[in-house]
């Protein structure tokens, strides 16, 4: 009997492993060879028309958590005081040079929090996000709230999956 209760628990640690990991192959999953990520829209919840998804399914190699990026530039200095829409790009441009270093690119993103200091911004910042996403846009969030720096209007963050 205890060999039996043994073999039993290495099997589910490995059928439980071998999902994690993506062992028993894409198909477990809903991706099909060749599929890095698909948007998830179910009917019965209401999608707001912005750039972004409900939720995004993905599978890859690694994965990329990347820190809150500001306005700022190489040297520290602060980009388009008062101006939402250079913040956003300047934030956006250090979001893709972090990525860009570990091998990954805007497209492996799929999760992506944006904060900003003013809700009135939101317009002009999705405006922003457009030109650096494409469908299927990353699973997103915005919050209003205070920042460190009282002339950042906004801070992005993300993860991304590299495949």
């Amino acid at each position: 009997m205890t060999r039996r209760r043994n073999y039993l628990q290495i099997f589910c640690i490995l059928a439980a492993t071998s999902m994690i990991f993506g062992a028993l192959g894409t198909g477990d999953v809903g991706l099909t060879q060749g599929q890095r990520k698909i948007k998830l829209e179910p009917s019965s919840v209401f999608h707001v028309p912005t750039p972004y998804s409900l939720a995004i399914m993905a599978q890859g190699k690694r994965i990329i958590h990347v820190a809150g990026q500001t306005p700022l530039d190489a040297k520290g200095t602060l980009v388009g005081k008062d101006n939402p829409e250079a913040q956003a790009r300047q934030a956006f441009a250090n979001m893709k040079a972090v990525l860009e270093a570990g091998g990954a690119n805007m497209d492996d993103v799929v999760k992506l929090t944006i904060i900003v200091k003013n809700v009135v911004d939101v317009p002009k910042i999705g405006a922003v996000r457009r030109e650096f996403f494409k469908e299927p846009y990353p699973a997103g969030t915005v919050f209003v709230a205070g920042l460190v720096n009282p002339d950042w209007l906004l801070e992005v963050e993300a993860a991304a999956i590299v495949y």
